[in-house]
């Protein structure tokens, strides 16, 4: 809600709103956006995991992750992070493009059986929530790469806490991944992740590039990420 809305609505002056809505976010019920508040109660990422998450909102990963593919240059070296929607971007490569995929998300290979693309697996344990492989020799072979993008799902997208997740495992591969990628931050995010905070904290919005979701972000949310330079594509 913009201020200067609920200013009409209550015949009140956009100052008074303005000082309701820092109220509000002390107290955890808000957040503040540029011109506004979001209500955030019980806005609370649950866990991720990858089986349930395979057919919930399947059309708009389908968009977001075909948005990101036309975002790939020939001889990219790609960090693809956890999740359903990272792993559906290899779908939408075109067979001959060369380039070279480096993921710890075992979902990547289901959608291998036409392309050309290389695609490496990070070592790592098995996480059969996540279908991801995490630990030390994870982290060991990320740190050997020097990837021009990175793509990474996001499971919570708040203007104050950034990209967050409930998973820990994900958290420290993620970042990971994000300090070792010399190019572009490009993270995916349907509409349901707006708004939502989790546990773990990955990094702040101004560290991402490009966001990518599947619907017109509200104009007080797009002014903020407009002010922290991240570009925001709709698939």
């Amino acid at each position: 809600m913009r201020s200067s809305a609920l200013s009409e609505i209550l015949g009140v002056s956009e100052m008074t709103i303005r000082r309701d809505f820092d109220i509000l976010e002390r107290r955890g019920l808000a957040e503040r956006t540029h011109g506004g508040a979001v209500f955030k109660q019980e806005r609370v990422a649950g866990k991720f995991r990858y089986q349930n998450s395979i057919k919930e909102n399947l059309e708009e990963k389908r968009q977001i992750a075909k948005t990101a593919a036309s975002l790939l240059e020939p001889n990219d070296v790609i960090f693809l992070g956890e999740g359903t929607t990272a792993a559906l971007i290899l779908k939408y490569l075109e067979p001959g493009f060369p380039c070279t995929f480096f993921t710890n998300n075992l979902g990547a290979i289901a959608e291998t059986d036409h392309i050309s693309a290389e695609l490496v697996l990070l070592g790592g344990t098995y996480n059969s929530v996540t279908h991801a492989l995490t630990g030390p020799l994870t982290m060991q072979m990320i740190r050997q790469v020097n990837a021009t993008k990175v793509f990474l799902g996001a499971d919570a997208l708040s203007i104050s806490s950034g990209i967050t997740t409930p998973n820990l495992d994900i958290a420290i591969i993620d970042r990971s991944m994000i300090e070792n990628t010399r190019g572009q931050v490009i993270v995916l995010a349907n509409h349901t992740k707006f708004g939502l905070v989790a546990q773990m904290s990955i990094v702040p919005l101004k560290q991402i590039d490009i966001l990518i979701t599947n619907k017109k972000i509200p104009d007080a949310f797009q002014n903020d990420l407009n002010q922290l330079g991240v570009n925001v594509l709709v698939g």
